[in-house]
């Protein structure tokens, strides 16, 4: 049983999902652009609460991480609910693959055959083959977040970092969503626990495993701060975020039908939470030093559950319909290639006139996206595969 099939739709994911990839686009245009040539970029910057918001865009990923975990365990809260056994891990792997894998390779495809030569030059691969092949190997296994020769994507698109985060956290999803049906707040206060443990390791601890990893590297002479930084771009920093998103997940599940002293109180609780982010991003180490990020992640839900519990009419048509509805059905593939077709942009691109090169970019993404989504995502190798992993029944 999918999300899709235990829930139904819910309206608003689609428009948040349009935010965060949003969010995360002008995090990347603005960090490597230049405000001095860019009237968007100098617009931006002279308006501290926007500048903020955009210098701490990746925060985009975090919203998606919490969408994950608000979605993905419902099935299992449903059929609890149901007296009915657990989803079978075998579906559940078959539909992620299903989800994300088509467009993926996809663009991995696309990386290495062409991004990658256009941008790093057409002898590239002939120069250092045993990296190219490696990162090949790492990329399309969801493993290149386990060493800095892979975790960059030779520099072409660093944000696929994330997708191995999702692939590792689905790979572990059967097995911990037991735990959150049976007791979801303590779940969820374990992996804030665990994650701030071992955020705090990879700052200032985790030296045994800091070493090896500058061993394996001795002959690319990786610095300990980027082993370091590695450490915190993998699952066990995001344990929270996906726990938060469940938890908020099994509140929606609940309120979904009902409380309506409850969902009263949804703009107070929207407000009170964007205060909380806008707070945050301003003074990112005034709050809780290096662990603000808990407050970040905890105003970013509040935010997630009140989109998906609101009723009220102007909600939905900003989330629900128009462009960040969309921008989030596109989304996966726009965040697959916002960043190689960035780059792609600040080298190829024929010159136009300044205040046009921001709308002229993202038009750009979102049409590839669009393509991506069409005839991948929905049909094409999506299809194909879906034909393939699909269990024939006997007659």
């Amino acid at each position: 049983m999918g999300v899709r099939a235990a829930v139904g739709r819910i309206p608003a994911l689609d428009g948040m999902r349009g935010i965060a990839v949003l969010w995360v686009i002008a995090f990347h245009y603005g960090a490597l652009g230049d405000a001095h040539r860019d009237p968007w970029l100098a617009a931006i910057n002279a308006v501290p609460v926007i500048d903020a918001v955009v210098r701490n865009g990746y925060l985009g990923v975090d919203l998606f991480f919490l969408i994950s975990g608000f979605l993905l365990v419902l099935p299992w809260f449903v059929r609890r609910d149901a007296d009915l056994p657990p989803p079978g891990a075998g579906d559940f792997y078959v539909r992620r693959v299903r989800r994300i894998v088509p467009a993926y390779y996809v663009q991995l495809a696309l990386l290495f055959l062409l991004f990658v030569p256009l941008l790093r030059g057409w002898d590239y691969w002939r120069k250092d083959l045993y990296v190219i092949a490696w990162n090949g190997i790492a990329h399309a296994g969801f493993l290149h977040t386990t060493s800095p020769l892979t975790s960059g994507t030779l520099g072409v698109n660093g944000a696929l970092w994330t997708l191995a985060v999702e692939a590792h956290y689905y790979l572990l999803l059967p097995l911990l969503a037991p735990l959150f049906v049976r007791a979801p707040a303590v779940a969820a206060v374990g992996a804030f626990a665990l994650a701030a443990l071992w955020q705090a390791g990879a700052r200032h601890d985790l030296d045994a495993l800091v070493a090896l990893q500058m061993r394996l590297g001795a002959h690319w002479g990786w610095p300990e701060s980027i082993v370091r930084h590695l450490l915190l771009t993998q699952l066990p920093s995001y344990l929270g975020h996906f726990a938060l998103g469940t938890v908020l997940g099994r509140v929606w599940l609940l309120w979904r039908g009902g409380a309506e002293p409850m969902l009263r109180w949804l703009p107070v609780v929207a407000l009170l939470a964007l205060a909380l982010l806008l707070h945050a991003l301003g003074t990112r180490e005034a709050i809780l030093g290096e662990q603000t990020w808990v407050a970040t992640t905890l105003a970013l839900g509040m935010l997630l559950l009140a989109a998906a519990l609101a009723r009220g009419r102007l909600a939905r048509a900003v989330l629900d319909r128009g462009p960040l509805a969309f921008v989030g059905r596109v989304s996966y593939s726009a965040y697959l290639y916002h960043l190689p077709l960035l780059l792609l942009w600040q080298h190829y691109a024929v010159p136009v006139p300044a205040y046009l090169a921001a709308p002229l970019y993202l038009a750009c993404v979102l049409c590839v996206a669009w393509l991506s989504w069409r005839f991948v995502e929905i049909n094409g190798v999506r299809l194909h595969l879906s034909l393939l992993l699909t269990p024939r029944r006997r007659s």
